[in-house]
């Protein structure tokens, strides 16, 4: 029986259709880069939203949260309690601006900078070890398709921005 069982575990199992399926695809992808990431967010105490909000805020200071959702693509109650953390943990700052102070912008303190910084080498390691297999070439292919992908999905002008130089 337990020959068996081994032999079952060793034989791949046949995906059919589901192998071009975006849905499935992506999902598995993505439960492959999260055990990669599991050891990096350990290693800094952070959860993955954590990191993308401080970049963002670090890349585009000033950026407001209703922008920041709409990047991030989370709720804005799931925002809003990020945000609070960060806010109470001294790693950014709100500052309401424009002409009739309405407008909520958010910064990073000098601690979020630095935190940020600290990580920044291990994020960049982090996504070497992940895109590896992929020559330089296929890896801007890759996040070309990627972004057109969203875009026409999405159906706004989400943009990818600029990568850093």
């Amino acid at each position: 029986m337990e020959d068996r069982a081994r032999t079952d575990e060793e034989e791949p199992v046949t995906l059919g259709h589901l192998s071009q399926d975006i849905s499935f695809v992506t999902r598995a992808l993505r439960a492959v880069i999260l055990s990669h990431n599991a050891p990096f967010f350990e290693a800094h105490h952070v959860a993955g939203g954590e990191v993308a909000v401080l970049s963002l805020i670090g890349l585009n200071p000033g950026l407001t949260q209703k922008k920041l959702a709409k990047t991030v693509i989370l709720k804005k109650s799931a925002l809003t309690k990020l945000v609070n953390e960060l806010e109470k943990s001294g790693l950014i700052e709100r500052r309401k601006e424009g002409a009739d102070m309405r407008l909520t912008a958010l910064y990073l303190t000098p601690a979020g900078t630095e935190r940020l910084a600290r990580m920044r080498p291990d994020m960049d390691a982090l996504q070497r070890r992940l895109l590896a297999s992929l020559s330089p070439g296929e890896r801007v292919m890759l996040f070309e398709l990627l972004w057109r992908l969203i875009g026409d999905l999405d159906g706004s002008s989400h943009q990818r921005g600029q990568p850093d130089a």
